[in-house]
């Protein structure tokens, strides 16, 4: 019990080490990303020559900071932060006007990561030209499209932006220009993908032109999941990945371009194919467990003689046995064979709806029975949660029908097992809770993934049941073969 203990709490600090490793560790600021203020009525953005600036209002400046591996933070500073008060630069505008540029935490070796803002001071006699566009500012309301996804071409979608002209006229472009409109004042020579590679962990920066006035506003592309293509894919993507997505990309297709309908029509598919190999595993189970009573005889013939000639002939008879009833080693690798396959349909379900996927346009409606797929971590009383306790359970259920015995190995002597073999048998049903959690966990992150799992899961109850009756008849008719001879 002891040793069981021990086991399954390494299990568990080698999963808290996981978790932690994706939160923590050598993950540099790559980028700062400044929300310029606005305040009530663009108090903080324009000011009359005569006015006491104040532009750090009541909630202060905030920015995000994006790190390398793209994870993003977002910061406010105190409205009483007199740093920001007193590190500025005028230019003076040929109108008489001045563009204030505050800047905050400046950083001389890379512009990247100095944020600053700025504001329009008015001129003391009108402008010349009042509707001349002097200042271009933006604003991230969240962080959207702050950090791109390896794959993604630039969207300006939750970008504010603001104009000012030369009188102090104000225009939220955003919300006065078409979304088409909008979009096309934005211009980048950004490629997602060239030469077979994704381009990952660099700036994307865009300029903006409106009316004569250019800026650049600068976003970042992260990492992340690599979309499905050819153009970028390695050989297990050529061999399974592809192949797997082909199919789900036809189911789905066929259904209105379903992800959900992808997902389930493809699970059960790939479960399907895996079949022969899950029977092939549950056959080699059912004949060491007819053959286990001849193998106890033998180790209580030899228990008591440890000497080398002993012990090889205890081999030699073992081997015999094995023989007897066609257990090979290979058997003990059928597992294995379809660990592959479930891979890639994991990678598939991760990977397909990915902006510059060749497929990502056949499973573009994502919603199912009222849940986002392409969600996830939106609560515990969220579909999320929802779907993460299905998979919970579910797997549950799965891990104890696994763990019941069947018929045939209940009166085959293994029951009187030595001690150690119960701690083991203990600890594997420790390990298979462990795996529960760990699923779970994961599905919470990923309804789509979470959806998958509910699939697969329900699909191997019913192969698991399904098998033990065929198991119990075959059984039947083995033991009656070895009976006459």
């Amino acid at each position: 019990m002891h040793n069981m203990k021990k086991v399954f709490f390494a299990l568990l600090t080698v999963f808290a080490l996981v978790l932690l490793a994706g939160c923590s560790g050598n993950d540099p600021v790559a980028l700062i990303v400044e929300n310029n203020p606005i305040g009530d009525n663009y108090s903080q953005l324009v000011f009359d020559a005569d006015e006491t600036v104040n532009v750090r209002g009541e909630l202060g400046f905030s920015y995000w900071r994006v790190t390398e591996n793209g994870v993003i933070s977002e910061y406010v500073t105190s409205s009483e932060d007199t740093t920001l008060y007193d590190d500025y630069t005028d230019e003076t505008l040929a109108s008489g006007g001045i563009i204030r540029t505050y800047t905050y935490g400046a950083n001389a070796e890379d512009a990247y990561l100095s944020p600053e803002y700025k504001i329009y001071i008015l001129p003391e006699t009108p402008a010349a030209v009042a509707d001349e566009i002097v200042l271009v500012v933006f604003r991230y309301t969240e962080d959207s499209n702050i950090v791109y996804n390896i794959g993604q071409s630039f969207d300006p979608t939750g970008i504010e932006v603001y104009a000012v002209q030369a009188d102090g006229t104000v225009i939220a472009l955003h919300e006065t220009l078409s979304e088409s409109a909008f979009a096309a004042l934005f211009t980048t020579s950004y490629v997602p993908l060239s030469d077979g590679e994704f381009a990952e962990q660099e700036p994307l920066t865009a300029t903006f032109t409106y009316e004569g006035y250019e800026t650049t506003i600068t976003n970042y592309v992260g990492t992340g999941e690599k979309p499905i293509t050819v153009e970028a894919a390695n050989w297990f993507d050529y061999i399974l990945i592809i192949p797997v997505a082909f199919v789900m990309q036809l189911f789905a297709g066929i259904f209105g371009n379903s992800f959900a309908i992808g997902i389930i029509i493809t699970t059960i598919i790939v479960r399907t194919i895996a079949w022969p190999i899950y029977a092939k595993s549950n056959d080699m189970t059912m004949r060491m467990n007819l053959a286990q009573p001849e193998l106890q005889k033998i180790q209580t013939k030899y228990a008591t003689r440890k000497d080398p000639q002993s012990q090889q002939m205890m081999q030699m008879e073992t081997m015999q046995i094995y023989k007897k009833h066609k257990i090979g080693a290979a058997g003990c690798l059928m597992p294995f064979l379809q660990m592959p396959i479930f891979i890639a349909m994991y990678r598939v379900v991760l990977r397909i709806t990915l902006e510059g996927g060749m497929y990502t346009d056949k499973v573009a409606h994502t919603r199912f029975l009222g849940i986002e797929l392409a969600a996830g971590s939106q609560g515990l009383l969220s579909a999320s949660g929802i779907l993460a306790l299905i998979v919970g359970g579910t797997m549950f259920l799965l891990q104890k029908i696994s763990q019941k015995k069947p018929s045939y190995a209940k009166n085959t002597g293994m029951q009187n097992k030595a001690a150690n073999a119960q701690n083991t048998e203990q600890t594997m049903k420790m390990v298979s809770y462990f795996m529960v959690i760990m699923m779970a966990t994961f599905a919470y992150s990923n309804n789509a993934l979470a959806l998958y799992w509910v699939v697969g899961n329900i699909y191997s109850i019913g192969q698991t049941l399904v098998n033990r009756k065929l198991n119990e008849r075959k059984h039947e008719q083995l033991k009656q073969k070895e009976l006459l001879g």
